[in-house]
């Protein structure tokens, strides 16, 4: 028999199957239809969701497309053709939530799995309020609520609603005792420095009581659903959507919250967590519900932020879209220079700067980190206002590069790699689509990289780091397409406290660039930034630093700490777990 006349047997019988315990399961369900019954069923918004999976999995990423239908029901679309999958999902053709996906006739749905089987290619359509959208900061207030499961033989998620809230919201849940110290809410919060404000969902009463759960309270929610843990989380989550509806007698669960977090309880999934790109709903297995680089990473997701890479999937530890950590209150950071751009927090100052063949082909001067946007710390010494995110921006390439100096402090101080250097991330879609990021360079002082070619001309575009002052998490560094000038006689960065006299004049202090010949002295006075002493006569090769050395090419993947070793596909599990995830 054919396996194409096998689905037909079985999709019949799924049609046609008695009222018993699958209706049980799942009364609470449109039945079972083929999508053609009515015009309504024939189209969906395509959003796309990725998997890593752990363990024997943990190379393979699994990227699917999925069909949400306006009830908040959520079906993962199977069997696609590898020829259309590489052409329009491994491309970045389908932005997730722009397009409607226009189902063949005699596609079959299986409401029990959450899975719609395809009898031909899709077609694809631009929703009318989305198509090629420009770049929007992600600012403003949002809601979010939290899902706690109750599922058949007393299997729950492990946690509380009153601890899901406070690992969320911390003391601002309005649970006694709520204290959590870094969370979703408060990390955003200081990263986009209070642009973007995750806030409780409101109280609300159920409409039925006779579905069982409880009333949204401080941000949290109980359901329970009739799907087994073992029938999976596709089935599970699209469970939880009926039974929100129905409890308090709304259309979609979005009418609750912008955002809601469903904390599936133990089982259910193989993977630590998942979302949905520019959409509301993010999934999670227990008890990552609860931890804050999960939540955030997966928000980011629905925020239309891409995965943070760097010599494969996740690599790039430097911010919260690449590993996450099986921890609570750790790691406090932010985001790579390129999703930084994108969420475009920093925008419209002098901080976020565009360096391109047509406008501005050059910069020599200070580089700062996020933690030093507009800032007037002077108590913790941050006090400047230096460009903190500046963008290489090619035409004829889709590639463009996103460059800061990545601090090792404040809010980001829990920073997994490239502490306190300056990174280089290469990145599609202008800033505007949830591209994938790739780590290409970490420099220490005296460290370059540069992009041959750039923008489809004969013209280089190099990145030169001279000194790095960690005092005031600062670089001096020098970005230039084609050949790169002379720069100017070095002077010490702007003080980080006010001083009540002017600085002096310019010391003699050795260029902070290579030269091809020894300056004359070294300065009268120390240094402020860590640099080379000069040699008597020109040597072909800097002497060795005793301070940061260069790090002229990127690190094929970060060494691990001592006391902080992560469990990544070859690594082995310590303080941090690192999982699988969407």
């Amino acid at each position: 028999m054919k396996l194409s006349h096998a689905y037909a047997i079985m999709a019949f019988f799924l049609l046609h199957m008695n009222h018993t315990e699958a209706n049980a399961r799942n009364r609470d369900r449109k039945p079972d239809v083929t999508p053609d019954e009515n015009e309504f069923n024939r189209h969906c918004k395509a959003v796309v969701s990725e998997m890593q999976y752990e363990d024997e999995y943990s190379t393979a990423r699994h990227q699917d497309l999925n069909c949400e239908f306006p009830d908040g029901q959520i079906y993962t679309v199977e069997d696609i053709s590898p020829l259309w999958a590489q052409s329009n999902l491994e491309s970045e053709e389908i932005i997730s939530g722009d397009l409607d996906l226009i189902l063949p006739a005699n596609t079959m749905v299986d409401h029990a799995r959450g899975k719609i089987k395809l009898n031909g290619p899709p077609e694809l359509r631009n929703r009318p309020d989305k198509g090629k959208r420009r770049k929007l900061a992600q600012v403003g207030d949002r809601t979010v609520l939290v899902v706690r499961v109750q599922a058949p033989e007393n299997i729950q998620t492990s946690n509380t609603m009153a601890e899901l809230a406070d690992s969320v919201f911390g003391a601002d849940s309005g649970f006694p005792r709520a204290n959590d110290p870094v969370n979703l809410r408060s990390q955003y919060k200081e990263c986009s420095y209070e642009k973007l404000r995750f806030g409780v969902a409101a109280n609300r009463a159920r409409a039925a009581t006779n579905y069982g759960g409880t009333d949204i309270f401080n941000g949290a929610v109980t359901v329970d659903v009739t799907s087994p843990v073992g029938d999976g989380h596709v089935n599970m989550r699209n469970d939880i959507s009926a039974k929100l509806n129905n409890m308090f007698g709304v259309s979609s669960p979005t009418e609750l919250a912008d955002y809601l977090m469903y904390c599936l309880p133990p089982g259910t999934m193989r993977g630590i967590a998942y979302a949905f790109y520019d959409s509301w709903m993010s999934v999670y297995s227990d008890v990552w519900c609860t931890y804050v680089s999960a939540q955030v990473h997966e928000i980011g997701h629905n925020l239309n932020l891409g995965h943070s890479n760097e010599n494969g999937a996740y690599n790039d530890q430097s911010g919260m879209m690449g590993l996450s950590y099986s921890q609570s209150n750790t790691p406090a950071m932010c985001f790579n220079a390129a999703k930084s751009w994108q969420l475009g927090w920093y925008e419209g100052t002098n901080q976020v700067k565009t360096i391109s063949l047509g406008g501005t082909r050059d910069y020599v001067g200070q580089l700062s980190g996020i933690i030093n946007y507009n800032s007037a710390d002077v108590t913790n010494n941050l006090s400047n206002t230096n460009p903190i995110l500046i963008k290489l921006n090619q035409n004829q390439s889709p590639d463009d590069y996103y460059i800061t100096y990545n601090a090792k402090a404040s809010f980001n101080s829990g920073t997994m790699e490239g502490g306190n250097q300056v990174m280089v991330v290469r990145a599609r879609g202008e800033g505007n689509r949830p591209a994938k990021s790739e780590l290409v360079a970490k420099l220490s002082a005296l460290g370059s990289y540069t992009i041959t070619g750039f923008d489809g001309t004969q013209d280089s575009a190099t990145i030169e780091v001279s000194a790095i002052d960690i005092s005031i998490y600062s670089a001096t560094i020098q970005i230039c397409i084609g050949e790169c000038g002379s720069p100017p006689a070095p002077t010490p960065p702007p003080a980080p406290f006010q001083t009540s006299t002017p600085t002096p004049s310019a010391s003699l202090s050795p260029s902070p660039f290579h030269t091809s010949t020894p300056t004359p002295s070294s300065s009268p006075s120390p240094s402020p930034f860590q640099t080379l002493a000069p040699t008597l006569t020109p040597t072909a090769t800097p002497s060795p630093s005793p301070f940061q050395t260069s790090t002229p090419t990127p690190s094929a993947s970060p060494s691990p700490s001592p006391t902080q070793r992560l469990r990544t596909r070859k690594r082995q599990a310590n303080t941090f777990q690192n999982g699988d995830q969407h």
